[in-house]
C-alpha cells in the first residue's frame, strides 16, 4: 500500500483550503497580498469602531442617576429612570471590568431620600464613581400630532475616590428622533414612543464610555415606524 498518498478532505475542508489558496494567489498575482492581511485584521478587530470618549469608568463601581428637568420634574420622572435604567444596563453589556450598580437600588434611594445629592447617593450604594445625566430638556412632541423626540443633556462623571472630583464633561445637545421629520401621534401610544426614545438617547450617552460602531445608528429614523 502506498502510505505517501494524503488522507481526503471532507467537501467544507477542502473548499475552504481552495478558497484560501486562490485568494492568496490573487493577491499575490496583484502585488495586494499586504491589503488583503489588513482586511482580515479590520475584520478581526471588530471592524469600524471608534474608541469610548473616556476611560473614567474602566474598573470602577458606576452608579448611573438621571435628572428630569426641572421645570417638568414629575411628568418626566419616569422617563429619565428609564434613561438611567437602559445606560446602566448598556454599561454592564459592553464595560465587563466595571461594576454597575443595579437601577433599582438607585430608584429605592431615591424614593426614600426624595435627594439629587449625587455623592449621597454614591455613597449609600457603595459606589466610587457617578454618572450624572441632567435632562436639560425632554420633549416628545413636535406640535399636537406629531412625535418627534428633543433632548439636550450634560454628562458628567464624578470620581467619589478623589472627593467628587468632576473627571468627564459633556453635552448634548438638541438630539432629536426621528432626526428628519415627526411620525404622526395616531400611530401608537404615546407610552411606546416614549420608551423608544428614551432607549435611543441612552444609547447616545453610554457610547461616550466604550468602544462602538458609530454607523449602528445609521438607520435611526426608521425605528420610529416600528
Amino acid at each position: 500500500m502506498d502510505r505517501s498518498r494524503p488522507l481526503p478532505r471532507t467537501g467544507a475542508a477542502l473548499r475552504g483550503t481552495l478558497l484560501l489558496a486562490a485568494a492568496c494567489l490573487a493577491a499575490s498575482a496583484s502585488g495586494c497580498l499586504h491589503q488583503l492581511l489588513a482586511t482580515g485584521i479590520y475584520f478581526a478587530e471588530g471592524g469600524n469602531m471608534v474608541d469610548a470618549e473616556t476611560d473614567a469608568l474602566q474598573g470602577r463601581t458606576v452608579v448611573v442617576f438621571c435628572r428630569p428637568p426641572s421645570a417638568s420634574e414629575y411628568s418626566h420622572a419616569g422617563a429619565s429612570r428609564g434613561i438611567a435604567r437602559h445606560v446602566s444596563s448598556l454599561l454592564r453589556k459592553n464595560l465587563p471590568e466595571a461594576t454597575v450598580v443595579d437601577p433599582r437600588e438607585v430608584d429605592k434611594w431615591l424614593d426614600e431620600n426624595d435627594s439629587d445629592d449625587y455623592r449621597a447617593l454614591g455613597q449609600a450604594v457603595g459606589a466610587d464613581m457617578v454618572l450624572r445625566i441632567e435632562l436639560d430638556e425632554f420633549d416628545l412632541f413636535d406640535g399636537p400630532t406629531l412625535y418627534q423626540g428633543n433632548a439636550d443633556a450634560r454628562i458628567a462623571v464624578y470620581d467619589l475616590a478623589e472627593g467628587g472630583e468632576l473627571v468627564f464633561d459633556d453635552q448634548l445637545d438638541s438630539f432629536r428622533f426621528p432626526v428628519h421629520s415627526g411620525i404622526p401621534a395616531q400611530d401608537k401610544p404615546v407610552r411606546q414612543f416614549q420608551n423608544q426614545f428614551v432607549k435611543i438617547l441612552a444609547n447616545e450617552i453610554a457610547i461616550r464610555f466604550y468602544k462602538h460602531n458609530p454607523h449602528d445608528t445609521f438607520a435611526i429614523d426608521a425605528q420610529a415606524n416600528r
